[in-house]
């Protein structure tokens, strides 16, 4: 019986052991998904930024604004509007976000 007796605590000891090992790799993995979230948002917030500005032609311009050709160049010409950029010999283009930016400032009450 006493043999029975030393036994327990060293069973007990090991039993403890394995429950803090147990605990410190749940702890451990718990913060690894933490990280791995955190890296996949800044990962996703990094690509969002680096979107590339797409080039619009003027009816897709015209659509967006609502303005007509002549308003268009008028106002470019006066830089109230976003100066076109050049994309081929016969092609004007207009940059996507400076495009917007414009139609914002409208939106705020902020035109010019």
């Amino acid at each position: 019986m006493r043999a029975k007796i030393d036994n327990e605590p060293s069973e007990c000891l090991a039993t403890l052991d394995a429950t803090q090992r147990a605990l410190q790799a749940a702890h451990l993995l718990e913060e690894a998904l933490v990280l791995l979230r955190v890296d996949s948002r800044l990962q996703m917030a990094r690509t969002m930024k680096r979107a590339p500005d797409r080039l619009l032609r003027l009816p897709e311009v015209e659509r967006l604004t609502g303005l007509r050709r002549s308003a268009i160049y008028e106002q470019m010409q006066r830089g109230v509007f976003p100066r076109s950029v050049k994309a081929g010999r016969r092609a004007a283009t207009w940059s996507e976000s400076a495009v917007q930016s414009w139609i914002a400032d409208r939106l705020d009450g902020r035109a010019s």
